[in-house]
């Protein structure tokens, strides 16, 4: 029988078991034996599959050398964990995003700014900067420009490069709009301009399951981040669609060709 290991940083694990158990459910739907495992306490062996949620693309890249197949890839692991790599691909592939820069560079246009940490997700650590005074950033930190409809963005959901569903996120009180910092969601269709970044960014990558979130600004979708472990509440409480049992559906299909 083939093994998996579904692994999530030990911080993480608590707050996600719903997800991690939904994932070892449909690992063993798909006939392989699931365990789930913290990334700082990693059983002996090498499983043939593992489900990487701990956002440490070293650690998959070590399992991909040593046999597994890892999911997400490491290499989509390091870009989407990382906002600078991550707008430097969106520029390699010619997908709009908000004026950036990273601390000992000229400052993008504004105020107000965005600034965030590079490694940061769910909307933990970004703050508002209403005048130079406020920037005080890090070395680990972006500097961005303000969208021009803040409060407000669209995460699409892709799973095996096609998308999945699409929610819209908005907060009335406060400029993230991250449903973990208290922002609302609905089902939403996928402007043409985000389509097509979307599947530029696919194309490049080939994520297994990845959220693609973009801010708006004038009227047009603005690659604002990609999500590497992507949270799913909204597709669970909004749809029918299961994602845990899809991705593992998807990988099984993958690993049998």
């Amino acid at each position: 029988m083939r093994t998996c290991w579904i692994v999530y940083a030990r911080e993480d694990l608590d707050a996600n078991r719903f997800f991690a158990e939904r994932l070892a459910e449909g690992a063993g739907e798909n006939g392989m034996d699931a365990r789930i495992v913290l990334a700082d306490s990693l059983p002996d062996g090498v499983p043939d599959l593992a489900v990487n949620r701990s956002r440490d693309w070293g650690l998959g890249r070590r399992l991909e050398d040593a046999g597994a197949v890892v999911s997400n890839p490491p290499e989509v692991s390091r870009i989407c964990n990382d906002k600078l790599l991550t707008y430097r691909l969106a520029e390699d592939l010619g997908i709009p995003f908000l004026p950036v820069s990273v601390p000992g560079e000229p400052l993008p246009p504004g105020p107000p700014w965005v600034v965030k940490p590079r490694g940061g997700h769910g909307g933990e650590g970004v703050r508002l900067a209403r005048c130079e005074g406020d920037l005080d950033p890090s070395e680990h930190d972006v500097i961005q420009s303000m969208a021009g409809d803040p409060g407000r963005d669209m995460r699409v959901y892709v799973l095996g490069g096609k998308v999945l569903a699409a929610v819209m996120r908005s907060n009335d009180g406060d400029f993230r709009a991250n449903v973990k910092q208290g922002g609302s969601a609905e089902l939403c269709g996928v402007p043409p301009d985000a389509a097509e970044a979307v599947e530029k960014i696919c194309a490049r990558l080939g994520p297994d399951l990845v959220g693609i979130d973009f801010v708006f600004s004038g009227g047009k979708a603005f690659l604002n981040e990609a999500e590497d472990a992507v949270g799913t509440r909204s597709l669970y409480s909004l749809t029918d669609l299961d994602p845990a049992r899809l991705l593992l559906g998807h990988l099984h299909s993958k690993m049998s060709l």
